[in-house]
């Protein structure tokens, strides 16, 4: 956890949801960095983000993150899971000599 995903977090629970330029704006910090935090948090079980078409996605705060700014649970327990490898990036059986 970082200072940037507590004030992110904060700034959910405060205002309501938000892109991560309304976040962005509203931190005084850069939008791609916002981006990227507010999609580790996603991936911890902080944020939600509701994707809306042709437009930037939409981040909520979730339960997790709400019990998170009340001190209720420690960051640290949450780890964010690693995403799947995407199938165009995974090697063929034969690189490892299974195949």
């Amino acid at each position: 956890m970082q200072l940037v995903d507590e004030r992110i977090l904060e700034r959910l629970a405060g205002e309501g949801d938000g892109t991560a330029w309304m976040i962005a704006f509203d931190l005084n910090r850069n939008r791609g960095r916002v981006a990227e935090r507010c999609r580790v948090l996603a991936h911890a079980g902080f944020v939600d983000r509701v994707p809306r078409a042709h437009v930037d996605d939409k981040w909520v705060i979730t339960d997790w993150g709400r019990l998170y700014l009340d001190g209720e649970i420690d960051a640290d327990l949450r780890r964010p899971s690693p995403s799947p490898r995407p199938p165009d990036k995974v090697r063929p059986g034969w690189y490892a000599g299974f195949g």
